[in-house]
């Protein structure tokens, strides 16, 4: 537990760090996130609101699931946060990231499972600033990754898994396309 919480600390320090401009600017925005988990197989589109102030920017969205099998249900959310070493006014713009989500699957098969894992990354990306306001990203990251498991299995080795019990780590891809006004 407390590698997570070094890993948590180390994570956030540019949120704590000042911010290079002397006027910080405030904006508000959309984005669209399609992350691939080396995890759980899904493509996730996640339709999302932005927050951008000085050189960080917190987004939080909910995501849709447009790939999987017709015996899942998922849903998921996650927490983003974006740290812009030069700002947002070049053409290309490099950034830290932060992310944190949450993805409930749930498996209607010959014995009902579900699965939710918590998922914790950090990463490198740029952003490619396309027009006024719109502008397209990517970023990878490497993180840690924790689940629990409920089934209606009877047999002992498959039965129940509490959170934190198993932990991984996670390689992820992100894509998105978003808007700043």
């Amino acid at each position: 537990m407390k590698y997570y919480l070094f890993f948590l600390m180390t994570s956030m320090i540019p949120l704590f760090a000042q911010s290079q401009n002397s006027a910080p600017t405030e904006k508000f925005g959309f984005i669209i996130n399609s992350s691939l988990n080396g995890e759980l197989y899904p493509i996730r589109l996640v339709p999302g609101v932005t927050y951008y102030k000085g050189n960080n920017q917190f987004e939080i969205g909910f995501g849709l699931h447009p790939f999987f099998q017709k015996d899942q249900r998922i849903l998921s959310g996650e927490l983003n946060y974006k740290y812009f070493p030069n700002g947002t006014i070049n053409t290309f713009n490099m950034y830290l990231i932060t992310h944190f989500s949450y993805i409930n699957n749930a498996r209607d098969t010959y014995f009902p499972t579900t699965y939710n894992y918590l998922f914790l990354s950090g990463g490198y990306g740029f952003e490619i600033n396309a027009c006024k306001g719109v502008y397209l990203g990517t970023n990878i990251r490497i993180g840690t990754f924790t689940y629990n498991k409920n089934t209606e299995n009877s047999y002992l080795n498959l039965s129940k898994i509490n959170l934190f019990d198993e932990l991984g780590f996670n390689l992820a891809f992100q894509f998105n396309v978003g808007y700043r006004f």
